[in-house]
């Protein structure tokens, strides 16, 4: 009888996992100052010298969880099978604001945060920032090197106004359906909202 037993490389990758995917959790459930080493242990089923011994601490599981965790969309998530030649500007930026859109809907640790991160500017707050603020930036490069965007339209700004309306919308459908008389929450609702932002979309993308 053969015994197989796991490796420490991979007994230890298992536990790193398990406590990030503890701090989405403990964020939906409990908000995002709940988290701390305790929780984290309590949570991931293991004794809190391993927070320390994987990630050196809470800014370290922080910044862990920003970066490989699935709070926020990639760049690739947005942009994969995408061909810029073939669509175009306007219609690039339309499939792109909707994967955003869609993105976000489907995480409920997400929008735990969105709908808290101005009152509550904890650690991981700043953390989660940080890296949102750096995909933001990538989609921008991405964008600029593969597009000749028109001189005197401010995309950025208006692809910056229409995404964070877009958060607003989705982290308020989880407590309202309807905003100003317009419904947020079900898939009719936002294709509703998809065809208003392409519309915007149409204005400052045209050629010149």
């Amino acid at each position: 009888m053969v015994t197989r037993t796991r490796s420490p490389t991979r007994d230890s990758a298992a536990t790193r996992q398990r406590i990030l995917d503890a701090v989405g959790r403990i964020v939906v459930r409990d908000g995002v100052a709940a988290v701390g080493v305790n929780a984290l242990a309590r949570e991931a089923g293991c004794d809190k010298v391993l927070v320390y011994r994987y990630f050196g601490g809470l800014d370290g599981v922080y910044a862990a969880f920003a970066e490989q965790s699935d709070f926020w969309w990639s760049l690739d998530e947005l942009t994969r099978g995408l061909d810029p030649v073939a669509l175009g500007l306007a219609a690039t930026l339309k499939a792109i604001l909707r994967r955003h859109a869609r993105a976000l809907r489907r995480r409920p640790t997400t929008l735990a945060v969105l709908a808290v991160e101005l009152a509550e500017r904890t650690p991981l707050v700043a953390a989660l920032e940080a890296a949102r603020e750096r995909r933001a930036l990538e989609l921008n490069a991405w964008l600029a090197r593969n597009f000749k965007l028109p001189d005197k339209t401010d995309l950025e700004a208006t692809i910056t106004l229409i995404g964070v309306a877009f958060n607003y919308l989705a982290v308020r459908a989880g407590a309202t359906p309807v905003m100003g008389g317009v419904g947020i929450a079900s898939d009719a609702d936002w294709e509703r909202l998809f065809a208003a932002a392409d519309a915007l979309i149409d204005a400052v993308a045209r050629p010149a």
